[in-house]
Formats: structure tokens, C-alpha cells, sequence
């Protein structure tokens, strides 16, 4: 509905400028109460001084940017873009990717395998009619590809994993895109539509309102070296705060800082360790809460770990 649509862009918007103010707002009284009693911060010009001045607006760079990054949203008939990277990290993921394309396709060549891409059911260009899929083509499926690879997003190939995992599967083979009644398309595989922001999401992995929008396919790197810049930020910090109290004449605004500098601390680790296993994993926050509800992971064994990896 249209006006569905206008409030979720409208809660979406306010959203993302009110979290930014209220997390750098709480970030720059933390750093405020702990240099104001540590001078030498600011003032020394030694190395570990300087380079925790540099954390600091390293800190805050990698997290404006992480709020200010689509992080997928996708429209009804467009092709999903490209994700932009930076120079030297784009050119070393192309070199692998050719590398990775060229090992596989002279290896199909010398089994005899032809290298086919699936045919996909529900993908929407811009240049055809977008309708609801009818009960005919609701019940269709993708046709059954080589068991070594499967479909993604603009016909990118992914490795599924081992073959026994489709082989005892109770459902057929293949994947059904699923319909987003909301959006009115069909989701690409790792695709969830997010109700706080009203928009369907590539690569979803959770709604997050420190940055008030989604960490999904375009800033997920992004928010993964935030969060590893922020733990050594409030690590430093509360150091140099320790180094700060004076036992005769003891701050009591420097020792509330520092009881939520250590809270902080507790939240951000864990989230950093979670998020690195699952990087590791090639997993989602969703796919990892949801493995037994989302469809194309059903009826793989959860322990044989992701499809995409």
C-alpha cells in the first residue's frame, strides 16, 4: 500500500539521522570525560598519543559511513547495483574472482561438464510488466542446476556445498524465490524484507538501531571494522582512564565514564566475536537464528555449514 510505504520511508528517515546524533552525541561525552582528566591526549605528541587521537576519528569515520551506505535495498524491476569499494580491495577481489572463474570453467572443460547457469523463476527486469506471480508460476521452481553450484544474484555462481545435503533432502530439488507482498518482487536468495525500514534487503543480517538502518550486503565490511575499531577505542580509553583517577581526590564523573566505557566494551566484544564467527561461517545473523524457516536452507544440514560458502 502506498501509504505503508511512505510511513515506513518516513520512520526510516528519521530513524537514521536521530540514532547517528544520540550514539555521537554518547560517544563524544565518553571521550570528553576521559581526556578532560587526562590532558596528555590532546596535549602529548608522543606516538601512542597520536594514533589514539587517529582511532578516535577513524572511529567515527568508518561509522558514518556504515549509517550513510545503502546497505541493499532493492526496487520492484531494477537489477541491484553494484557495491562500491575501495580501490586497492575491489581490484584484489576481481583478481580472485578471475582466478577462481577461470580454475573452474577449465575444469568443467576438461570432465566434459558444460559450466550452465540456471534458469531462474520470478526474476524481474525493468523492461517487463511486474505482476503477482499467479498459482501456476507460485508453485514453479528453479530448474535443477549442476549439484556444485547454485544460483545468486545477478547470476553469480556460488558453491552449494556437499551434494549429500540435496540428496536426502525431503523437498525436490531446486529453489522457489519467494514474493514479497510488501515490495512486490521477488527476494534474490539471503534476501529478508526488514519491517522497520519497509524495504526488502540483499544479504540481510539484522536490523540495527545504533545506526538506525540495516547491516546487510553494501555495509556488513563496514560495520565489521567499526565494530573492531570501537573495542580498541573503549579498551584505550578505559586505560587511560584507570590511568586518571586519583585515589586522594577521586572524579566521580571520570568513574561513571568508566563503568560505561566497561559496559560498552562487554556489548561491543561479544558482538565483534559473534560477527567474526559468522564471517568465518559466511553466514547471516538471520540465516543463523532461521536456518530451519528460510526456505532454501531447509533442507540442508545446518551442521554442513552455509551454501554460499
Amino acid at each position: 500500500m502506498p501509504g505503508t510505504g511512505s510511513r515506513g520511508s518516513c520512520n526510516l528517515c528519521s530513524e537514521r539521522v536521530i540514532s547517528p546524533i544520540v550514539v555521537l552525541s554518547l560517544h563524544g561525552l565518553i571521550v570528553t570525560d576521559v581526556v578532560w582528566h587526562r590532558a596528555e591526549i590532546w596535549q602529548d605528541a608522543s606516538m601512542w598519543y597520536r594514533s589514539l587521537r587517529l582511532l578516535v576519528l577513524a572511529t567515527v569515520a568508518c561509522y558514518l559511513r556504515t549509517c550513510l551506505t545503502d546497505p541493499g535495498f532493492l526496487q520492484a524491476g531494477v537489477q541491484p547495483s553494484n557495491v562500491a569499494y575501495c580501490s586497492s580491495r575491489g581490484c584484489l577481489l576481481l583478481c580472485c574472482a578471475a582466478a577462481m572463474s577461470m580454475t573452474e570453467w577449465k575444469g568443467g572443460l576438461a570432465e566434459g561438464k558444460p559450466i550452465m547457469l540456471p534458469e531462474v523463476v520470478g526474476v524481474g527486469f525493468p523492461d517487463e510488466e511486474k505482476v503477482q506471480p499467479t498459482a501456476g508460476a507460485a508453485t514453479s521452481q528453479l530448474e535443477n542446476p549442476p549439484l556444485d553450484f547454485e544460483y545468486y544474484d545477478e547470476g553469480i555462481l556460488k558453491r552449494r556445498g556437499p551434494a549429500e545435503d540435496l540428496e536426502e533432502a525431503d523437498n525436490p530439488p531446486g529453489t522457489q524465490l519467494r514474493w514479497c507482498k510488501r515490495c512486490h518482487l521477488h527476494q534474490p536468495l539471503r534476501t529478508k524484507h526488514c519491517h522497520d525500514c519497509g524495504r526488502c534487503v540483499r544479504t540481510h543480517d539484522h536490523h540495527c538501531p545504533w545506526i538506525g538502518s540495516c547491516v546487510g550486503e553494501n555495509n556488513r565490511v563496514l560495520f565489521f571494522w567499526f565494530l573492531v575499531l570501537q573495542c580498541i577505542e573503549l579498551a584505550a580509553f578505559f586505560y587511560e582512564g584507570v590511568q586518571g583517577i586519583s585515589l586522594l581526590e577521586p572524579s566521580v564523573v571520570l568513574l561513571v565514564g568508566l563503568i560505561f566505557i566497561a559496559v560498552f566494551f562487554l556489548m561491543v566484544s561479544c558482538l565483534l566475536c559473534f560477527h567474526t564467527f559468522l564471517m568465518l561461517a559466511n553466514l547471516t545473523t538471520w540465516e543463523h537464528i532461521s536456518w530451519t524457516h528460510i526456505t532454501y536452507l531447509k533442507p540442508l544440514k545446518a551442521d554442513s555449514g552455509s551454501p554460499f560458502s
